[in-house]
């Protein structure tokens, strides 16, 4: 019996040594070494939270609720070692409380001497019963969390009464608090994992909304390119014409070089277009998620990002998205586009404006969709509103750098409302008073013909 006791003292030596030097070797022991001197102080602050109990110096403390909990978040480091710091480290500074008091450096051993025990055993008795076992296990952590409590009392208990003081009545009393204990510990465990689970589906939902509004750029981005490839093709051509009309006649021939470089000029960026787009839509087809979404989930993640756009920007603002229907988006990316730019358009119309509102309502109108943006921005001039669908048409200028806007918002909505939807799109403003625009698409472009009616939100 002995000789199999020094072999498990032996093993249990050799296990705490090799961890030490897996530390070292990893140059992770001053990150291990700051959490477990962590542990054990909050451990030992903890321990002033106590009932004395049944004999001189020993207590029932809150500590033991907080050392499993803290084992089993830091499953990177063995927990003999935390242990064993926390039964340096916690009767130390009991100690150094209760010799303040006493003045006695001996009664002040006798008190708290035996917590040394209470702790060794704690972090042998979590060894074996489950860190070695190595699962994730709530059920086996609530089975060790009690025995290890309990064995460590009785450990402790031994050790102050020299076994013979040990009563029937003293072990049901520790059974009890054991159990209370662990039941505490558990319930902490099972609310920290349903908090954490909590802010991961906060973050993943916030993700996907960012990815939803990237990927709607992109897509637009990569449509737009695609469109021009078309007015690249007529550029190319011209400059061919060109070349074949100044070879034709009698025209210098630095004019004949010099329209051929250009026609060749422009089949390069033609290519160079092409293989960008062929990229970005090989990117598009991998990675981008194509199944449909509802109209409610598109509006819902362009109010979110809306709300979080005006926020940030501190923006005297208010919005009413409003919709009053239900049905499924194919091409929802586009859809989410041409909305998200008709928003934007408004916003920065109020950007300078006081007690601004961007309203956005969705409704139908017999076999049509009705998407409207409405707002009480600056408007728009009577001489450019025929204009502002034109691509490269802006009135933005930036007084800070110089620099004039693309032009490109109001030109993409036209396009893909047109072209992708088979829609129209009408605008009525008035200066100082705001601008409206109506979308209509037909119903047919939409899947899902039983649309549900909704009340407004």
């Amino acid at each position: 019996m002995l000789y199999y006791s020094y072999i498990t003292i032996y093993n249990l030596f050799h296990i705490v040594s090799m961890d030490l030097l897996q530390i070292f070797y990893k140059g992770e022991i001053m990150n291990k070494v700051k959490h477990t001197l962590l542990i054990a102080a909050c451990v030992a602050l903890a321990s002033q939270f106590n009932l004395r109990h049944y004999v001189p110096g020993f207590i029932i403390t809150l500590s033991v609720i907080l050392l499993p909990i803290f084992l089993y978040n830091y499953v990177e480091i063995n927990p003999i070692i935390v242990c064993f710091a926390t039964g340096i480290i916690s009767p130390l500074f009991r100690g150094v409380i209760e010799y303040l008091e006493t003045r006695d450096l001996m009664t002040t051993w006798v008190m708290v001497g035996p917590d040394v025990s209470f702790y060794f055993s704690y972090g042998i008795f979590y060894y074996l019963i489950y860190y070695k076992v190595a699962q994730d296990d709530i059920t086996r952590f609530a089975i060790a969390a009690f025995f290890c409590d309990f064995l460590s009392n009785m450990v402790e208990m031994s050790v102050r009464t020299k076994v013979i003081g040990m009563s029937l009545e003293i072990i049901k009393t520790l059974v009890v608090i054991a159990a209370i204990r662990a039941f505490i510990a558990v319930g902490v465990i099972i609310s920290i994992k349903h908090y954490r689970a909590f802010l991961a589906k906060v973050e993943h939902e916030e993700r996907y909304r960012r990815l939803v509004m990237l990927t709607s750029s992109f897509k637009s981005e990569i449509y737009f390119m695609s469109k021009n490839i078309k007015e690249i093709e007529d550029v190319m051509k011209k400059s061919y014409y060109t070349y074949k009309f100044i070879s034709d006649n009698d025209y210098p021939e630095e004019l004949k070089h010099l329209s051929l470089d250009i026609s060749k000029d422009v089949h390069e960026i033609k290519k160079g277009y092409l293989r960008l787009i062929s990229g970005l839509e090989e990117i598009s087809k991998d990675k981008i998620d194509e199944t449909s979404m509802s109209i409610r989930d598109i509006i819902s993640i362009l109010e979110i990002d809306t709300k979080d756009y005006i926020r940030s920007n501190k923006l005297d603002i208010e919005i009413y998205f409003n919709t009053k229907v239900d049905f499924d988006v194919d091409e929802h990316y586009y859809l989410m586009s041409i909305l998200r730019n008709l928003i934007n358009n408004s916003i920065e119309a109020l950007e300078k404006r006081k007690r601004g509102f961007i309203k956005l309502n969705v409704y139908e109108n017999g076999e049509d969709y009705i998407f409207s943006v409405v707002d009480n921005g600056e408007g728009i001039k009577p001489g450019n509103i025929d204009y502002i669908f034109n691509p490269g048409f802006s009135t933005k200028f930036d007084e800070s750098t110089g620099n004039i806007g693309r032009g490109l918002g109001l030109a993409l909505v036209k396009d893909l409302t047109n072209s992708i939807f088979d829609g129209s799109i009408t605008v009525q403003s008035e200066v100082n008073k705001g601008t409206s625009f109506t979308i209509t698409i037909p119903k047919s472009i939409f899947r899902g013909e039983n649309d549900e009616i909704l009340y407004s939100r």
